[in-house]
This record gives C-alpha cells, sequence and structure tokens, in this order.
C-alpha cells in the first residue's frame, strides 16, 4: 500500500502546486489537503492509517508550531514535515522542538519529495508497529480479559460517574483497563474525562468483522490518568448502527487485549447493550434508594430474565446516593429486587463529587469516604485483581469476595459491615447462569 499523506497549505497555488507534484510519485498517496491549522488538526484524526503529515510553514491561523505540536501530541505515531521556505536554524531547531521529524524546502523537487517523505512514513510505520505490540497485545497473564457492564435502573442513578470511578480505582492498581460507552444516544464520558476524540465505536463497527490492532489504536482514546477510552458515536443517531452482532464483535475484540473492559450500559437497553449484559463476566444495576429507581430495576432485571439474557440472581445491584435516614434501606432492597446487593454503598456525598465532573478529571474527586466506597466495590466486584487470580470466582452466578475475607455462603445470615450496610448475599434458587429462569424478586413496588 502506497504511504498515506495529509498537507496543510495556505493558499490555493501552494496546494495544486504539492498535488501535482504527488502525481508524480509512485509511492506516496496525497490523501486530502486542508488550508487552516484547525481543519488539519481534525481531518488528521478522521484518515485511517495516515502515515505523513505535510505542514506549511505560513498556514494559519494558530502559530504552525503549535499546530505541529498538537499533531505529536494527539498523534505520535504521525511523521509531522514543516514545509519551510526559509532553511535557516532557527526555523530548523523550533520545528524539532515542537515535535516535527524534519524539514523540506517549499520548493523541493520530486526526487527529494519521494524521499523526505518515504523516510518519515517508515519512521511512522515502524512506530506504529511498536505502539500496537506494546499496548494491544493479550493481557500479560496471558488470560482473556473480564468484561464487567454497570446499567442504570433509570436516568439520574450515577451509572457513569460508578463506571469511571471504578475504570480509575481498578487502573490504580495497575490493572489494564478499557472503559466502553456504550450509552448509544446519551453518552457522555468526553463531559466526564474532559477529552476530545473524533473516532467511536462506530468506526469499529464499519470495519467489518477483521478488527485489527491497527483499528483499535487509532479508535481508542489513551487517557494518561490510566484507562483506555471507547467513546459513543458523536451523534445519537449513529448508535443505531451498531448491531447485538458488532457489539459482541467489539467487545471480543476488546477482551482479547484488556484485563478489564468495564462497559457503561446507560439507562435504556438496545439490542448492543442486551448482548453486553448477556456476554459479562459481571452485571452491575445502580439504583438509588427510592421507589422510582427501585421500580426501574425491578422492570429491567425481570425483562432480562423474560428475554434469556441474565437471571435476576445473577445480577449485582450497586446502591448510590446512600444515607442511613434513607426510608429504604440495602436489606430491604436484597428482598425485592431478589438480585446480588453489593455489600458497600455509595454514600450520598453529592458536595464530594462535584470537583471530578465540574472539572471533567475524576482524581479531583478527594472525599474519603467516596474513594473508600469505589475502592471497595471495586474489591467486591474483583475489578482489581489479576484475571487469573479472580477467574475461580468470576462468571455468572457466583458471589463476590468480600475485601480481606472469604465468600458469604448463600443463605448465610446476614451480617453488618463498617459502613453499617447489611451484607445481601442471596439466598436459596439455583445460580444464575444467564439462560434460565431464577428466583424473582418479592413484591411490594410493583413493576
Amino acid at each position: 500500500m502506497n504511504f498515506r499523506v495529509l498537507a496543510g497549505m495556505p493558499t490555493s497555488e501552494t496546494e495544486m502546486v504539492l498535488s501535482a507534484r504527488f502525481d508524480e510519485l509512485s509511492t506516496a498517496d496525497l490523501v486530502a489537503s486542508r488550508g487552516s491549522t484547525a481543519t488539519l488538526i481534525e481531518a488528521a484524526g478522521e484518515f485511517p492509517e495516515l502515515d505523513v503529515v505535510l505542514i506549511h510553514q505560513d498556514l494559519g491561523p494558530a502559530p504552525v508550531f503549535d499546530a505541529i505540536r498538537d499533531l505529536s501530541h494527539r498523534h505520535p505515531q504521525l511523521a509531522v514535515l514543516l514545509v519551510s521556505t526559509t532553511m535557516d536554524s532557527d526555523t530548523f531547531t523550533a520545528a524539532m522542538e515542537a515535535g516535527a521529524r524534519g524539514v523540506l524546502p517549499a520548493d523541493s523537487g520530486i526526487a527529494e519529495l519521494e524521499t523526505r517523505v518515504t523516510k518519515a512514513a517508515e519512521w511512522s510505520r515502524t512506530l506504529r508497529r511498536h505502539l500496537e505490540s506494546a499496548s494491544l497485545e493479550l493481557p500479560v497473564s496471558g488470560v482473556r480479559g473480564r468484561v464487567v457492564t454497570v446499567s442504570g435502573a433509570k436516568g439520574g442513578v450515577g451509572t457513569t460517574t460508578c463506571a469511571v470511578q471504578l475504570a480509575m480505582a481498578a487502573a490504580a492498581e495497575d490493572r489494564v483497563v478499557c472503559l466502553v460507552d456504550l450509552d448509544l444516544q446519551t453518552g457522555d464520558l468526553p463531559a466526564f474525562l474532559n477529552l476530545r476524540h473524533r473516532r467511536s465505536i462506530s468506526d469499529l463497527v464499519e470495519a467489518g468483522d477483521d478488527i485489527t490492532p491497527g483499528m483499535l489504536s487509532e479508535t481508542l482514546y489513551v487517557d494518561p490518568r490510566g484507562p483506555h477510552v471507547l467513546l459513543a458515536p458523536e451523534h445519537g443517531e449513529r448508535g443505531e448502527d451498531v448491531s447485538a452482532r458488532a457489539a459482541r464483535r467489539v467487545l471480543t475484540a476488546l477482551r482479547s487485549r484488556y484485563e478489564l473492559v468495564l462497559v457503561d450500559c446507560g439507562s435504556t437497553m438496545n439490542e448492543a447493550t442486551a448482548m453486553a449484559v448477556e456476554m459479562a463476566d459481571r452485571s452491575v444495576v445502580t439504583v438509588t434508594p427510592d421507589v422510582p429507581a427501585t421500580r426501574g430495576a425491578q422492570r429491567l432485571t425481570a425483562l432480562w430474565e423474560r428475554l434469556q439474557i441474565r437471571a435476576q440472581t445473577d445480577v449485582f445491584t450497586l446502591v448510590t446516593r446512600h444515607s442511613r435516614k434513607n426510608e429504604i434501606q440495602p436489606d430491604f432492597l436484597r428482598q425485592l429486587l431478589g438480585t446480588q446487593v453489593l455489600r458497600t454503598p455509595i454514600p450520598a456525598s453529592y458536595r464530594g463529587l462535584e470537583p471530578g465532573e465540574n472539572n471533567g478529571d475524576p482524581t479531583k474527586v478527594t472525599d474519603e469516604g467516596l474513594r473508600k466506597a469505589f475502592s471497595r466495590v471495586a474489591s467486591e466486584l474483583e475489578l482489581l485483581t489479576p484475571p487469573e487470580a479472580a477467574q475461580a470466582g468470576a462468571g455468572k452466578g457466583s458471589v463476590p469476595t468480600p475485601p480481606g475475607g472469604a465468600p458469604v455462603p448463600a443463605g448465610s445470615p446476614s451480617t453488618r459491615d463498617v459502613s453499617g450496610f447489611l451484607d445481601a448475599s442471596v439466598g436459596g434458587g439455583r445460580p444464575g447462569n444467564g439462560r434460565g429462569p431464577g428466583t424473582h424478586g418479592a413484591g411490594g413496588f410493583g413493576g
């Protein structure tokens, strides 16, 4: 395949001259040309398998060296060449410091253009291969990763907050984590993580059956705080492209390369989220201790069981906005829902979450009660341990291991932990396998 080149030219005349030169080359193709620094930076994320970016010194409106620095930061595998009318030492030094691979004279002939582009493209492809092998190979354990879904009983119960914080907690323990936004119409991970990325799961759907490491490398956002991130489509209508088959294909590809794949399914069910819940090793439903959320959790888990997606006894319930003053307490939710209620709730600390969510930085959540709660939940769900250490207890229908203790036998009396939250291990009935009916929750609020 020919080398693929993107160019940023300030005028139509310079663009025409460059296009004419590339027409004479047999080893490289000019895939597109842009007339401003902003559109050039955007285009660099739109073309797959791009090798070289040529950027003219007179391109604006942003300073050209700032544009080179931005390109190098966003796409470290791309080779950026500055096209300059002045070949002095100051220009060369500034270009190198900004991250360019070299400086190309504006009046270069065809032979020099081909030589410089070829060398830069070869460097780019070599670096891309190294990046792929380093970050997208099988987990170091050699064991396939675990898929954990987080679904909301209804909107506004903290599903995305929990998914983000659990992913951060696992990454802090050196787990190789991929956070997937499968809330296809209303996913909002960019706001929670303050990130800008043009690629989404839709790009992997378009790839068909052959999702290569290179495609994943181009599509995923690597968050410097830990987890890699796969976003929902920017436009909600594109979510319809993600079928159950596509969701299975994408999650299978991620599972083979990450120790933990944490999926934010949002609060609505579609065929993609249904597939994710069905193939997950752990499936969590977040619920607030109030009647509307409880009814929503009843409807959702009952629907999963009727469709033979997952038995209610094989679902973990995570209580958010918990307070001992609430009328509805977790032990009652266990009896009502018929699910495995996690021992650790997330306390009702709205102000504690504000610094992280308002700044798009989960690490700014410094409230010690919240941090300990998310860490305990991650431990209960076995997200902090390597896959081989947890696989004996992992899988559908297993009971989570409390931090520092053995699994609670089914049917044993409930015990109270330091948070005052009753253990809610499910007793009776056969373990759910996601394929057959289990014990339904008791009556109460209906649904």
